[in-house]
């Protein structure tokens, strides 16, 4: 599902670049939000988010739609949210919210502080939200340019919707969080590696939507190409003919109806015991 950034009277007034941009992307969020909503009501969704969604509207949005978050928490961004993390991780000083781990040949320093009350808006408009922080640190070697062994050292934060412990820091930061940017490197694959996704290839907004889904039709059939010998086992079991047809009812099978799943899990069920004519008696 795509969800389009559009100019609108306010935004054309924006010079700022970068600020024009967040703006747009922020607003395309919850248009985007509101229709994963109502065609997937019950799906639970795990959102992996940069720090420009850092902000009390994005998470309220998550927190009433009972979606999974885990957004990235930049040192600038939410001064009076970092305050109270840093005193808070002061006062841990039995080591309870924090461990130590090694992944990927990182070695990993996880602290986190859980219930933080984070407050937005302003006058009668003001909200609170309990939010949970994580940091973690990490040492890893690399390889220079030269041969020699470099060492070197990150940090990260995030802001989860759900508290974190010793069981759950190393699921939701590692392998969550982190899988954002591999996310990312696709988009990049369309922008850098031969789809030339970057060029403006139509003046008519129509058109460029249009042009949107036929490169993401090209770019998943490129990929199965590259991937189909993971398809050989099964070509050879039920032979390439057999395995076209299958491939193309697939790709042409009427989408479900979204809105009539959605009546039928709401209306209510009933089970009836039916005696037939023909029952042995007891």
């Amino acid at each position: 599902m795509s969800e389009f950034l559009e100019n609108t009277e306010a935004l054309e007034r924006i010079e700022d670049d970068l600020k024009w941009k967040q703006d747009c992307e922020l607003k395309a969020f919850h248009r985007l939000a509101k229709r994963l909503k109502k065609e997937f009501p019950k799906l639970p969704l795990t959102l992996l988010l940069d720090g420009l969604y850092a902000n009390g509207p994005v998470m309220k949005v998550c927190l009433k739609n009972k979606w999974d978050f885990m957004i990235v928490l930049k040192d600038g961004s939410l001064a009076c949210v970092w305050q109270e993390v840093k005193g808070l991780m002061r006062l841990n000083t039995k080591g309870e919210h924090r461990c130590k781990k090694v992944w990927q040949s990182r070695r990993q320093i996880f602290r986190w502080v859980n219930g933080i009350e984070y407050e937005y808006g302003q006058g009668r408009g003001k909200k609170v939200l309990t939010i949970n922080v994580v940091i973690c640190n990490e040492i890893w070697k690399e390889t220079g340019k030269k041969g020699n062994i470099v060492e070197k050292t990150g940090r990260h934060a995030w802001i989860s919707s759900v508290p974190l412990n010793r069981k759950n820091v190393h699921e939701r930061c590692n392998l969550a969080a982190r899988k954002r940017w591999s996310h990312e490197n696709n988009i990049l694959k369309e922008k850098h590696q031969g789809y030339h996704y970057e060029h403006i290839f139509a003046y008519d907004f129509d058109a460029m939507r249009g042009y949107h889904y036929l490169m993401h039709i090209a770019r998943m059939l490129n990929e199965l190409m590259l991937h189909s010998i993971n398809l050989i086992e099964e070509i050879k079991a039920v032979g390439i003919q057999a395995f076209l047809r299958k491939f193309c009812e697939v790709m042409i099978h009427r989408e479900l109806d979204t809105k009539q799943l959605r009546l039928l899990s709401e209306s209510p069920g009933q089970l009836r015991l039916v005696q037939e004519e023909n029952w042995p008696a007891a």
